[in-house]
This record gives structure tokens, sequence and C-alpha cells, in this order.
């Protein structure tokens, strides 16, 4: 199987081929720089930034989009050159994920001259906890009679929930540890949530192994409490600055 790196810098030269002088910088981020992906089961992270995104940009690249989603791939995060530094307090937990784990492969370095902003950090963080919560609860309600949709809704809702634990250890002043495990555990001491359950759906998606789960299981019951409670803990950062 091919490694997801050498996939990525694929892309990334027919982004070149495709672009030319237009393509700015080609970013690999997320599990594969973090040396984490699961080849076959990890996305593939890719920022893509161009001098200007247009509809002519669009249609140029719009075969190989398709193709590489066809893959089994995540869409590239697209955007112009001047469109990513007017949105990075948007973007606060991708840019800070990609500040501590991140692969240039063309072009030039988006990242290093963009300012930390804990303010948006917290706000983002919140947003897409409250967000990811609410698909979970739905994922369960539709699946609770069904243990093998309610073990891939868990594996598959993991990646996102290790990301924010990663913002909720930044927010703490803390630098998240580099291997996931150890950043669920550390989360789960600074937010107050057990991590077992999660360590256990980590450890089965590690191992590219389906996780089957009835709705009562002490498995499925932890992960959602610790959701609950990661939740819980952002929103009293908030209050806890209002005070």
């Amino acid at each position: 199987m091919v490694h997801p790196r050498e996939t990525a810098d694929q892309i990334a030269k027919e982004l070149g081929s495709l672009y030319g002088p237009r393509l700015r910088s080609v970013v690999l981020y997320g599990s594969v720089p973090r040396e984490e992906a699961v080849p076959g089961v990890s996305d593939i992270n890719l920022l893509v930034l161009l001098d200007t995104v247009d509809g002519p940009a669009l249609r140029i690249g719009s075969a190989l989009a398709r193709r590489w989603v066809k893959a089994g791939n995540t869409a590239p995060m697209l955007a112009s050159w001047q469109e990513w530094e007017e949105s990075a307090d948007a973007f606060a937990i991708e840019v800070a994920d990609m500040r501590d784990a991140r692969e240039v492969l063309r072009g030039t370095d988006p990242i290093t001259h963009l300012p930390e902003d804990d303010v948006a950090l917290r706000l983002q963080t919140e947003r897409e906890l409250r967000g990811k919560l609410v698909q979970l609860r739905t994922g369960l309600l539709l699946s609770a009679e069904q243990p093998d949709e309610i073990g891939a809704l868990l594996l598959r809702a993991l990646p996102s929930f290790t990301t924010y634990f990663r913002a909720i250890l930044r927010l703490n002043g803390q630098k998240p540890p580099a291997r996931s495990q150890d950043v669920i555990a550390e989360a789960g001491r600074v937010a107050g949530f057990d991590p077992a359950s999660l360590l256990r759906a980590w450890e089965a998606r590690k191992a590219a192994k389906p996780l089957k789960m009835a709705l009562d299981d002490a498995v499925t019951t932890g992960y959602y409490t610790a959701v609950v409670r990661a939740t819980e803990y952002v929103d009293s950062l908030s209050e806890a600055k209002q005070a």
C-alpha cells in the first residue's frame, strides 16, 4: 500500500503542473506529519493556497479534485493566499495544529508569520465541540439498535475530538504531546473526564479494527460522557475570564 505521504506528494506535484506560478503553497497537516496515519483509514489533509480562487482556477483543478475525493481522500482546503491570512482567526484550531506538525510540499510556508490567538482558539473550539457533540448525539439516536453503526460512529468522530483535545491543552498553556493517546489522557486530566473509553476507541482505530458497541455499553457511555465534559470545560474557560 502506498504511504499517505507519497500520495500527498503526488497530488502536490500535479497541482504544481496544473497551476504553475499561481500555486503559492501546498501544506500537508494532520495525522501524516504527526506520524500517526493509518493507511486506508486516516485522512490526508492538505491546505492549497493559490494567488486567487476564481472560476478558471476551480475549473482547472476540478478533475484532479474529483479523482482525489473518489479515491477516498478528503477534499483539500482551498483558498487564496490573502484570504488565508485574513481568515486565520476563523481557523485557529487548524493553524495551531499546523504550527505543531506540518510539511510544506510546495511553495512558501503560510504558518510561521501568523499570530497565536487564544480568544479565537477558545471560540472555535467551543463551537466545533458543540457541533460535533450534536452530531454524535444524533448518530447515537439513529443507530441505537445497531452496534456496528455505533462503533463506526465512535471511530469516525474520534480524530475530530482528538483535535479539539489538543486545543484544550493549548488553552491550558500546554504544548500537546506528539501521540494522540497521550493527548486524550492529558486532556482527560485537565478537563476532568475519564479517557478510558476514548483510548479504547483509539486503539481500535489505530489497528484498523471495527468496533461493535451497544448504546448502553461502558465504552459508548464513557465516550459520550467524556465529550460532554470536555465541552463544558471549554465553556467554563469563557465564564472564568468574564468573572
